[in-house]
């Protein structure tokens, strides 16, 4: 697959998308994790309707984070609309105003309070966007509460696990509260694509001589091998990650996921390549060739959940499209002929 037929692919399946949701609707996660990928269409494309509705979207939601009147963004799944805001506004100068998501972090920053973060799906929503405004504003507080957020998820709430190097979605599914039909632990899939997907990231965003930066690595690196080691035969991965044949069936979200972690990865020398690249490309070609659809809908996605659980092919969502053309540009930029 050249670049054309890349930009090709993300035409379809934008084009697709949109036909399908001609009103831009709100800002909250899912929305909000879609418009990173039609800016990534965007970019790949230069199709100009991406943009325009982007800028839309942004502007019918008064350039704000999702149900923020009282400007104290706490809850990460409302603040996802913020990075394309950014994008908007400083990549394509786009007339907008950051006035109300500068306010609402910035009171974040003051509060002493760092438990908003309970279920790891914030990494994706939430941990590059307070890293981008801390490069945006050259102001290391935005780090430093990243961090702490990120750490009481990690750490003090144990939802990382240090011999598996995965993720529990939250404290319900720690190994004394919950297990797989055959008494495994619980690893949900598209929790553990958030988060990787989010570190790689937040990697790129970031430079090598944050104080974070080695942690953030590390962590990401230890997730690649373990997120390898579940991939399923077909290029896909199940929902339950230590119990595949619990629900023995594709899924495209926390595969897509996944796949975009490589790539990024990959793209900023965190793995290597020569022994992640045909894992994210069996990814690849098994999201392609099974779940695009050739009216460019995206199927196999597991609905909005919290834990594993059974997929249907029909079912679709805004947060895989998003991921999905996030990957076409990774792989537009790969810079040589993607085979």
């Amino acid at each position: 697959m050249n670049k054309q037929e890349i930009t090709a692919l993300a035409e379809k399946v934008n084009d697709y998308w949109i036909a399908q949701n001609p009103a831009a609707g709100n800002c909250d996660w899912e929305r909000g994790a879609y418009f990173l990928g039609d800016m990534a269409a965007y970019e790949i494309t230069g199709k100009k309707a991406y943009l325009d509705y982007a800028e839309e979207w942004a502007k019918r939601n008064n350039w704000t984070f999702c149900d923020d009147e009282n400007h104290q963004a706490t809850h990460a799944d409302k603040i996802v609309c913020g990075e394309t805001y950014l994008d908007l506004i400083d990549k394509y100068g786009v007339h907008g105003t950051d006035k109300n998501i500068t306010e609402s972090l910035e009171w974040t920053l003051s509060d002493p309070k760092n438990d908003y973060w309970w279920w790891i799906d914030t990494m994706y929503m939430a941990l590059n966007m307070y890293c981008r405004m801390g490069v945006r504003q050259n102001d290391s507080r935005y780090f430093d509460k990243a961090y702490k957020l990120y750490i009481n998820t990690k750490v003090e709430r144990k939802c990382y696990d240090n011999e598996e190097h995965l993720w529990y979605r939250d404290e319900r599914f720690l190994p004394d509260k919950a297990h797989t039909a055959n008494g495994g632990k619980v690893f949900w899939s598209r929790g553990n694509g958030w988060v990787f997907a989010a570190l790689a990231r937040t990697l790129g965003t970031i430079d090598k001589s944050n104080k974070y930066y080695s942690e953030y690595k590390q962590t990401f690196c230890d997730m690649a091998e373990a997120i390898k080691k579940c991939q399923g035969a077909d290029g896909f991965w199940r929902t339950s990650l230590f119990a595949p044949q619990d629900y023995d069936m594709p899924e495209t979200s926390g595969t897509v996921l996944f796949v975009l972690g490589f790539l990024q990865g990959i793209r900023l020398g965190l793995i290597d390549e020569n022994e992640y690249l045909p894992c994210a490309m069996k990814g690849f070609d098994a999201l392609t060739n099974e779940a695009i659809e050739p009216s460019g809908r995206i199927g196999w996605v597991q609905v909005v959940a919290c834990a594993p659980g059974t997929v249907k092919k029909e079912c679709t969502n805004d947060y895989a499209v998003g991921a999905y053309l996030q990957v076409l540009r990774e792989l537009f930029y790969r810079g040589k002929v993607v085979k």
